[in-house]
Parts: structure tokens; sequence; C-alpha cells
């Protein structure tokens, strides 16, 4: 393998001698304007290259790599990631077959012995959802696409993760096959009708469309991302897109650093218009980026010390120099939403909605009488969605983080508070789980203290409660932050909405699931079909969102659960599972589990 010097001043070199040739895209015909909210099954659809924007075909990889070869820079990126796994499954994109070898129908919980998980609230039979209630199942494509390497795509840094740094995940998996979507999503996706899922919400890949980060457009990627749109379309689903789900191009770590230099805002402007551009007709709402709060604890512990890319920054490696990394990535990143979000509502007039996926869980103090507790469940707030508040308030980030973290945490200047500020058109949580706070004395000290373990936060919690009892059940070991706790959402989306966003107009719960215990142990489909504690869990929360509707008069607008079927798990691999469908990671076949008749059965029931 090159040492990362050589590797680099050959990309440089190679990006200078190739100049990509651009195609000219065939003329296609125009689609009439449809009304996006309400998309109708349709087998003509035809998709427009954005002006401004020339495209390239990269040549396949060459085994061994050949540094002469026409996609040599290309090449030498995935050298720098190592050897990538097969694929798994024959099928190709454009087999017919792969649309009909599922079965019409699919074996499900009875009543005859064990039924579905009934509600806990007599109250809510028969209560409905607002007709205009958008639900359906989630995902992100370095989580389910496979196909690493194939067609052109560039490396993201999750490809570099999951092969270099020894341990960084934990069962040693990586994203290279998985479930092979890229190849199997006409079959997923006519399931998904089959099943009576009215909506996808995926991701798409950074790298697939530009392979470097810029530069030309990945031609065999766009095609790709046109069937998928297409098949939805043709099925009846309705597509809802997030723009980035943590599959940063690693071109641009070895470029400039990616998220802690800003100039990864414009970068990620450039790929955002391109997307949005080509399929904002069929795209009811666009979701920039998922969960910024994870340059927090993903981010932040990227081994950036120049041994798998070059190092960038004068910050050190301690606990400080992590901190400003993780406060630089979530600045950029504010930024970069705000950016695309005024230009598709100012500039390109876009037709749908534009927010970002916050990732948050409910803090509550576990005694409300106790002003350290108390401040400990406001400060838990601060410094995860109240960090990325800044659509709903000024523009500018809390108090408490300014005060703790000093010159540390980045500074908006005026015209990018106005930026902003408003840039959201309504709120997403990704809300799992909940907590209880607790605090002492000697929290207001670590404040000040950058040596104390738990600073910046200095603000304890846990998952029991005041009883001293756990909160909820729990969940799989890779999953050990999350337990069943539905009443928290309730009272978080009423928190969220009523005190700590009052400017909220509406709010989504986008990304809501759970991993069964132990499940990746188990062997046979009778043990792994009935998973009980994740069928109670969309029960729980499911009703808490109707609740929340009903009782507390908050507009929520929509649920998705994660995730379509078994996917990588980021940090615990394949290991930790959350799939509504049971992924066989040998053959690649995907069966619906209890739990995925659980949520259709609570929708039937409360949607219109």
């Amino acid at each position: 393998m090159l040492e990362m010097a050589n590797c680099q001043l050959i990309h440089l070199a190679l990006l200078l001698l190739l100049s990509p040739i651009p195609t000219s895209a065939h003329p296609r015909p125009q689609f009439q304007d449809t009304d996006p909210t309400s998309i109708t099954p349709t087998s003509t659809a035809t998709f427009v290259n954005p002006p401004g924007y020339k495209t390239t075909t990269y040549a396949p990889l060459a085994t061994p790599f050949k540094y002469n070869h026409t996609s040599a820079n290309l090449a030498a990126l995935w050298n720098q990631v190592g050897p990538i796994a097969p694929r798994k499954h024959n099928t190709l994109p454009n087999d017919p077959a792969a649309s009909t070898a599922e079965l019409d129908t699919f074996p499900q919980p009875g009543e005859q012995f064990h039924p579905l998980v009934p509600s806990r609230d007599a109250n809510l039979t028969s209560k409905k959802l607002p007709r205009s209630f958008m639900w359906g199942v989630s995902s992100s494509a370095y989580q389910i696409e496979g196909a690493a390497a194939a067609d052109g795509k560039g490396p993201s840094i999750w490809d570099l993760l999951s092969h270099r740094p020894p341990g960084f995940v934990q069962d040693n998996s990586t994203g290279d096959v998985v479930a092979e979507h890229y190849y199997l999503y006409k079959q997923d996706i006519r399931r998904l009708k089959l099943l009576g899922i009215p909506a996808f919400s995926p991701s798409i890949s950074w790298p697939r469309i530009f392979p470097f980060g810029t530069g030309a457009v990945n031609e065999a990627a766009v095609a790709h991302y046109d069937d998928v749109i297409q098949e939805l379309l043709f099925r009846g689903i309705t597509p809802v897109l997030t723009l980035f789900h943590w599959d940063t191009p690693l071109a641009l770590f070895n470029e400039y650093g990616a998220w802690s230099s800003p100039r990864i805002v414009d970068d990620f402007f450039n790929y955002a218009k391109f997307v949005i551009m080509r399929y904002d007709k069929y795209v009811p709402i666009w979701f920039t980026i998922n969960e910024p709060q994870y340059c927090n604890w993903q981010y932040s512990t990227y081994p950036d010390d120049g041994t798998y890319w070059p190092k960038y920054g004068n910050w050190t490696d301690d606990k400080v120099g992590k901190a400003r990394r993780r406060f630089l990535c979530g600045h950029h990143t504010l930024l970069a939403h705000a950016k695309v979000a005024k230009w598709y509502k100012e500039e390109f007039k876009g037709k749908g909605r534009i927010t970002f996926k916050n990732s948050g869980n409910y803090y509550e103090a576990r005694d409300v009488n106790l002003p350290n507790d108390v401040l400990s469940a406001k400060r838990s707030v601060d410094f995860s969605i109240g960090w990325f508040g800044g659509p709903w308030t000024d523009g500018d980030y809390p108090p408490s983080l300014k005060t703790t973290l000093g010159d540390i945490l980045p500074t908006f200047t005026p015209s990018e508070k106005a930026l902003i500020k408003g840039s959201c058109d309504f709120y997403a949580i990704d809300a799992y789980t909940a907590y209880t706070a607790y605090g002492s004395d000697n929290d207001i000290q670590c404040t000040n203290d950058t040596f104390n373990a738990a600073w910046p936060e200095c603000a304890p919690s846990s998952q029991m409660g005041g009883n001293q009892f756990p909160l909820g059940p729990s969940s799989d070991p890779g999953a050990s932050w999350l337990r069943s706790t539905p009443a928290g959402l309730r009272k978080y989306l009423k928190f969220i909405t009523k005190e700590l966003f009052p400017t909220v107009p509406d709010i989504v719960v986008s990304e809501f699931g759970f991993a069964e215990p132990f499940e990746s142990s188990l062997t046979k489909m009778e043990d792994i079909l009935w998973d009980l504690r994740r069928a109670d869990y969309y029960q729980g929360f499911l009703d808490a969102i109707l609740q929340s509707i009903l009782y507390d008069n908050v507009n929520v607008t929509g649920a998705w659960a994660w995730s379509i079927y078994d996917n990588f798990e980021w940090n615990s691999g394949l290991s930790t599972r959350f799939g509504l469908q049971y992924v066989n990671y040998t053959d690649l076949s995907r069966t619906p589990k209890a739990s995925m008749f659980q949520l259709k059965s609570w929708f039937r029931e409360h949607a219109q």
C-alpha cells in the first residue's frame, strides 16, 4: 500500500492530468407538474441533468490496481482503503426478475397463540391521525447499499474506518456488501409495496454521485438513483431523501480535513444542488443532514492523527483538541445546511419542505425539587439539540455552550446567524430513548475544568429512575444507550414544541427503532422473527405520538421507523440489528419480523 504522502502526490498529479470528457445527456421529455405530497404510480419517469454540471464515466477498478489506468486517481483512493469484498448477489439492477422475485404474501403472527402487542391506552381505540400525516420506513446509503466500489463510486470516510483502524468496528464487519440494496432495490421496493408501506426515506451517497466530493458527476450513480426514484414512483411509494448520512467522501479528508474546514460548506452545497435539482419534483421532503450531533460522539473519535489521512488543523489530539474538532464540525454543518436551505427556498424555489434531522433523547430531572438535577437536565439539552437550535432561535448557540467552551466554540457572524435563523421548515427529531439527569455541587466546577472526565457537558445522567428502577427494557448490548421508554417520547415532543422552541410549526419523529437483545446470536428463524421487545417498542412509541396529538395538542406530522431491515450499525457493525425485516447475511434474503406487522397493524387502525 502507498504511503499517505505518495498517495496524495499521485492524487494531485492525476487530478491535474485527467480531464474527464463530458458526455451530453440524451434529450428527455419533461414530466407534467404533480403534487409531490400525493404521488401516484407511474411508469414514465424521466430525469433532467441540471445545468452547470458535467458528467463522465469512471472506469471500473483494475485488479491489481494500475496507476496508469484511466481512473487511476480513483484507484489510488481505494488503495488507501484496502481490498473490498466481492458482491454476493448476481441480480443485475435492470434484471426484470429483481422486481418479481418476492412472494405476494408473507408469514406473520396469528391470533391463535400470541397476538400482536395491544395498546395500553384504551382511549386511543379507533382514534385517527391527521389525514396529512406521513409515515414510512427509513435507512441510509452506507448502511444498506453495499456495492462499495461499484460503478465508479468513490470511497467514503466509513469505507476507510471499517477497513483500516483496528477495532474501530466492534465485529470487524464493513459496509462492502451488507444487504446489497444497490443491486436488490427493485425487490426491496416491491416488498414495501406488498407490505403496505407508503413511503421510504433513504439517503443518497455523496461519494457515489461525486467520487471525489467535487468535480464531474458519476453517470452510473445518477442512472442508479434515477431508477430507484422511478421504481418508488412506479410502486406508488413516496420518496423522502436525506442528502448526507455521515458518508463524507474520503477525498475531502485527504484534501483539507472535511468537516473541520469551512471549505466543506461549498462542496456540500454543490453536491446538494445537483441532487435537489434533479429530483425535487418528486420529493416532498428533504433532510439535508442526518443528525449533526454525530460531530460529538462519532466525528470527534475519528483517528485524525495523520495515520490514515493527512492531519489538518493545529489542534492537538487530546480532549480539548477533539472538542475543537467536534464543534468545528457542528459549525460547518449548520452553515452547510443553512446555505442549501436558503438557496432552495429563495433562489430555486423548491416545491417541497426542507430541514435537518436532529439526534436527541429526552432528559428529565430525576428530582425537580433539586436545583442541580434541573441544571443537569438543562445542560444535557443544550449540548444535544440546543447546540443545533439556531434555526428556531436567533441563529446562535445556547449561552451555556459559549460560557463553557470559550474560544473552542466557533463564532457566527451576524450574516451567518441570519442565514441559520429560520432555515428549517419544520422540526425533525430522531428520538429513540430517555434519560434522567442528576447533579451535584461539583458540576459548576466541572464546567471550568477541561481535565474533568465529564467536561464539557458536566451533566450526569442515567437510565435509572428516581426510584432506582430502570426506565424501561434494555436493548442489545451493541446499543447499550437504548431502552424502551415510550412515555419519554410524548414528554419530549411536548417539551420541544411548547417550551424549548415554541416557534416550531410542526414536528416529525424522523427516526425511532429498537435493537432486539442478542438477535444476532440467534440461528433459528422461529426464534428470530417474533421480536417481542421491538414490537412492544413500536406499539408504545406510536401510541405516544398519537397521545401527543390528541392530549397535548402537539402538531406531529410524520413518523419514520428505523430501519427497513437489518443494516451496518456503524461502530457495532452487523452484529446489532435494528431491522423490521431480518437479513440473512449469507444469502441476503429478507424476511419481515413481527415488528413489521406491529407497525402495519398500528397504522391500519389509526391512519386515514
